[in-house]
């Protein structure tokens, strides 16, 4: 007769080193302290609850925009990177640990074996994750950002302006221009101020109309042409306008309105339609809906929308070329240039409150980054956008201003540069000190709501004898 082998049953053991290895797989020191050893559970499990305790402190004391915009800036990420391959072997080393402890004698079995390498996977693969979506956002953010700005080394007749000091009001200048390759010269189509308030927490808009005339240039001199021609004239006479034409538009708008313009963010279209895309759309409620049917800016008929722009009252869910158009259509009978401009700062405010909801912002920085960096430059230095992101997202609806240019403190008039729109600058200027409030002090708007008549008082009847 032949002796029999019988292997000893590992399954116990399996089970228990597998558990001690999954406990410290989900915090490192939990797994030590299942198995019994105090010492290595304090060694492993304290700088774990350190490193919980200051994640959560981070997340919890930070908005989802300012934690984007501070992940997101080169020295940050670098080391959380770093961090991240440090965790991944502190956890690998105290599940190895966790498993192979000397307690649990005996051999390990199959199960073991094949539990110990789903493990240790599980532990790898959100690391690697970490990893790859970290230096996506690196090497997105590099193309971005181009030395301290954003982009603005590649904006011809970019030149440094004002610096505002702490408490003071942003300003920043905000263009959207048509540089399709049919067009011989760049317009500045949508010109816009938009003002933050950092004591406060508020936003004010005023939109500029495109073919104001007879603009002041903060010089002495007046800008007799359409505005919006006035930065492509300054860039292609610089022994006129030294500064460039990005800072010459700057100063006028700035003189214009009397306020310094800090920054500009100047936006290409087809831009814009990917910046839409890339936050899944935007929504707005359309107050009076509108027929264009000459309408087909950037393709639209090309995309298959069909002839012309047309769209309903009441509340749409807008991707990014329907968006576009819907900021950019005036020709509908009831439309014009002011109400384009209020619809673009609808679409401003919507794109905002969409990138900013909740915490799907980290999510979407990579296609946004992307989009970014291929349509928009703009002088707000990097070390800004993380203080810049908190106050916008703490900005809610009710607490941006949204004010249009338009009669009486404009007038039309026909110029040889064709129809255009006359300033009537004290009118506009007031506007502006009441948009442009003192920091803290909230922005008025225009035209000034009318008081609500309080409702007749319903007299009392009198009470007849005898009743």
């Amino acid at each position: 007769m032949h002796a029999t082998r019988i292997r000893p049953d590992t399954r116990p053991t399996d089970l228990r080193r597998l558990a001690a290895a999954a406990l410290s797989a989900v915090i490192p020191g939990l797994g030590q302290l299942f198995n019994g050893r105090p010492r290595l559970a304090t060694l492993f499990l304290v700088p774990s609850l350190i490193l919980i305790a200051l994640g959560v402190l981070l997340v919890q004391s930070q908005s989802p925009a300012r934690l984007a915009a501070w992940v997101v800036s080169p020295p940050v990420m670098g080391t959380l990177l770093a961090l991240n391959g440090v965790l991944l072997v502190w956890r690998l080393l105290a599940v190895g640990q966790a498993f192979l402890d000397t307690r649990r004698t005996g051999p390990t079995g199959r199960l073991g074996i094949v539990g110990i390498v789903v493990i240790a996977i599980l532990v790898v693969l959100p690391h690697v994750a970490v990893y790859r979506y970290g230096t996506i956002l690196g090497d997105t953010f590099e193309r971005v950002f181009t030395g301290a700005v954003l982009g603005a080394g590649d904006v011809e007749g970019a030149a440094e302006g004002p610096v505002p000091k702490d408490g003071e009001r942003i300003n920043v200048l905000l263009l959207g221009v048509d540089e399709r390759r049919e067009k011989t010269h760049t317009l500045t189509d949508t010109m816009m101020v938009a003002s933050i308030d950092p004591v406060g927490h508020t936003v004010a808009l005023m939109s500029i109309p495109r073919d104001l005339i007879d603009t002041p240039l903060g010089t002495g001199d007046v800008y007799g042409p359409k505005l919006n021609s006035l930065m492509s004239y300054a860039t292609a006479h610089p022994k006129e306008f030294p500064k460039g034409g990005m800072r010459t538009l700057e100063d006028a708008i700035g003189a214009l309105l009397q306020i310094p313009i800090h920054y500009y963010a100047r936006l290409d279209f087809g831009g814009f339609i990917k910046m839409v895309d890339a936050v899944g759309g935007v929504d707005v409620t359309v107050a009076n809906g509108f027929d264009d049917p000459t309408y087909d800016g950037y393709g639209f008929t090309k995309s298959g929308y069909g002839s012309g722009y047309s769209i309903t009252a009441g509340p749409h869910h807008l991707d990014g070329i329907n968006a576009l158009a819907y900021a950019r259509s005036r020709k509908a009978i009831t439309e014009s240039d002011f109400t384009r401009q209020a619809r673009q700062q609808q679409i401003l405010i919507a794109l905002r409150d969409r990138a900013t909801r909740g915490g799907s912002l980290l999510f979407a920085l990579p296609d946004l980054l992307d989009a970014v960096g291929e349509t928009i430059r703009s002088d707000v230095p990097v070390d800004q956008l993380p203080a810049l992101a908190a106050i916008v997202e703490e900005v809610g609806r009710d607490d941006v201003t949204n004010v249009v240019i338009r009669s009486p403190l404009i007038h039309p008039k026909k110029t040889r540069y064709g129809d255009a729109q006359a300033p009537d600058l004290a009118r506009i200027r007031a506007v502006a000190a009441a948009l442009f409030s003192e920091p803290g002090t909230p922005p008025q708007p225009w035209p000034t709501p009318k008081p609500t008549k309080a409702p007749k008082a319903t007299p009392t009847p009198k009470a007849t004898p005898g009743s």
